[in-house]
């Protein structure tokens, strides 16, 4: 895959990984807020969490980034996920707890789908997608270009409360 230059570069951190996330909702200088944001930045899938049709929860797998004070999840336009949104706004983000199961991190929030498709949003946040995910869109043989046009809808969910220890 030819690697195109990217509009906005990413400076890893020190250590070779993704610069920790920036949520206004989420104070740095506090301990479990700063623990949240850093694996906001590095974990590569989060479940994200509507509410279907029926009431009940529907979670799924997703890749995201956080954008301008938002966590950003590009999805088929077609999906229960972007349907469920269209009808409650309520959702969730989940990250797993953790290698030792104790480091459990949620933001509840509203989401909403995006008017404008993916393609539109790839100078904004191309480049830390793409810093993200290279080698799983490699896996599954698509660019950020042909990922964009496939997952064409972008969700963006504004946190209004963390929930984790």
């Amino acid at each position: 895959i030819a690697e195109r230059p990217l509009p906005h570069a990413v400076t890893m951190d020190k250590t070779g990984r993704m610069p920790a996330a920036s949520l206004s909702l989420l104070d740095p200088t506090n301990e479990v807020h700063a623990r949240a944001l850093a694996r906001l930045g590095e974990e590569r899938i989060a479940w994200f969490t509507t509410i279907g049709r029926d009431g009940f929860p529907h979670a799924v797998p997703v890749w995201f980034i956080v954008h301008d004070d938002s966590v950003l999840v590009l999805s088929e336009p077609a999906t229960a996920k972007v349907r469920n949104l269209r009808a409650n706004d309520h959702a969730l983000v989940h990250l797993e707890a953790g290698t030792d199961g104790e480091h459990l991190t949620v933001l509840q929030g509203r989401a909403t789908v995006s008017d404008r498709p993916a393609t539109e949003w790839i100078d904004e946040i191309g480049a830390v997608y793409e810093a993200k995910y290279r080698g799983g869109l490699a896996g599954i043989s698509l660019t950020l270009e042909t990922m964009a046009a496939k997952y064409s809808s972008v969700i963006q969910l504004r946190p209004e409360k963390l929930i984790a220890w």
